[in-house]
């Protein structure tokens, strides 16, 4: 969802346990945002960002009601790009110009004569694009965890019941066994073999925890 909420004294949102990320520019005034227990103050320029599974609330300034515009995301795609841009509990950018990238999705979203697959292909560009936007601005460069050490992590945690060897990980990552051992520890400060085995104890733990399997089957 994509949208332009303009100047209203009584504007108040509430979410509890958000099923979305939002993410709203302040074209202009000022309003209270708060999530969870925490409370920020966004105002004219400013971008700011509510997280996936927490509580919103959030409402305009009486004297000088915002305007703004504002999209409702979420998937997969978004998870990661937060993941990966370093953007995990960023509730406040300030004086970020990012309204014509704003426009775009929303110009998107009004393009009815677009396939659904088009208009998710178009909105997920410049959705990436505003992530990119934002990390650059915050940390004066592009700064990405790396991709490649996270697709592997993520496939692992996907197939832990698979059996592994690290040259089809590296098959997999299109990397040489040596570099794929060199990206995932640099990521998470273990070896691909180490960090499997242990998900797989901690697999077998639940598993022995939690359901009613012989241990020789787990």
């Amino acid at each position: 969802l994509a949208g332009i909420t303009h100047p209203d004294p009584h504007y108040y949102v509430e979410r509890k346990k958000s099923m979305v990320y939002c993410l709203e520019y302040i074209i202009d005034g000022e309003g209270t945002v708060h999530v969870d227990d925490e409370v920020i103050h966004p105002s004219r320029g400013d971008v700011y960002i509510l997280p996936i599974g927490h509580h919103h609330r959030y409402y305009s300034s009486r004297v000088h009601p915002w305007e703004k515009m504002w999209m409702n995301v979420s998937g997969p795609l978004c998870d990661s790009l937060f993941n990966i841009y370093h953007l995990d509990g960023v509730l406040l950018v300030k004086d970020l110009d990012v309204k014509e990238l704003f426009q775009r999705f929303l110009s998107i979203c009004e393009q009815k004569d677009l396939s659904v697959n088009i208009l998710f292909q178009q909105c997920a560009l410049v959705f990436h694009e505003i992530i990119a936007k934002i990390s650059l601005h915050l940390y004066d460069t592009p700064i990405t965890k790396n991709a490649v050490a996270y697709t592997i992590k993520e496939y692992i945690d996907q197939h832990i019941y698979d059996k592994f060897s690290v040259n089809a990980l590296a098959k997999v990552a299109c990397l040489s066994p040596s570099q794929l051992n060199r990206v995932f520890k640099k990521a998470f400060l273990q070896t691909p073999y180490d960090y499997i085995l242990s998900q797989k104890i901690e697999t077998a733990k639940l598993l022995l925890s939690n359901t009613n399997i012989s241990v020789k089957q787990i």
